[in-house]
């Protein structure tokens, strides 16, 4: 899976690390991409959506309902299935962030074919992406099996722009995952 393809909102281009920080052996990056995503999707009235990835966070308190969806990825058809037809939605190279919009499909325009989504007329959908591993320890905040990897961290931290100067071991992991948390609650579905 391509980092033009799938960027989670968190640690950017989903990393899988091999963690040495018990054996005292270096950790190291394992892998590169992911084949599933959880998904936030907001569903806006069309003259309430925002017009771009900087305002969403102030303008999801709009969204009419909100879901959060599992979804696998396709290596074939090179986009997450249930279809997302990545061609059609708001994603370029400026795109750093891991939240996107679907953009509505016109038949005689569009590249590929329409999202599997049902949305309905008069509504848009913003999309805010999460790798299966950022989703549950960030934005659920759930405490996982084993102690997340420095190297995972610091990724996060440089996708995120945060310091990570003072995190040197198990000890100061929680004060910086409690800062992630605090930033990704900006993208989260605003209780009703």
């Amino acid at each position: 899976m391509g980092v033009h393809d799938y960027r989670c909102s968190v640690c950017g281009p989903p990393s899988s690390f091999e963690c040495g920080e018990k054996t005292g052996k270096e950790c190291e990056e394992e892998g590169f991409g992911n084949d599933e995503a959880l998904l936030d999707l907001f569903f806006f009235a069309a003259d309430e959506a925002p017009e771009d990835a900087d305002a969403f966070e102030e303008a999801r308190s709009r969204a009419r309902r909100t879901r959060t969806q599992a979804f696998g990825y396709d290596w074939g058809e090179w986009e997450f299935v249930p279809s997302l037809n990545y061609r059609q939605l708001l994603m370029d190279d400026d795109d750093a962030t891991g939240v996107w919009r679907i953009e509505p499909y016109e038949e005689d325009l569009s590249d590929g074919s329409p999202v599997s989504l049902e949305i309905p007329e008069g509504e848009r959908v913003w999309v805010v992406n999460y790798c299966p591993v950022c989703h549950p320890l960030f934005a659920e905040g759930k405490t996982p099996q084993d102690e997340p990897c420095l190297e995972y961290l610091r990724a996060i931290a440089e996708n995120l722009d945060l310091d990570f100067d003072g995190v040197k071991g198990s000890a100061d992991k929680p004060a910086f995952i409690a800062t992630v948390r605090e930033r990704v609650a900006r993208r989260r579905p605003v209780a009703r």
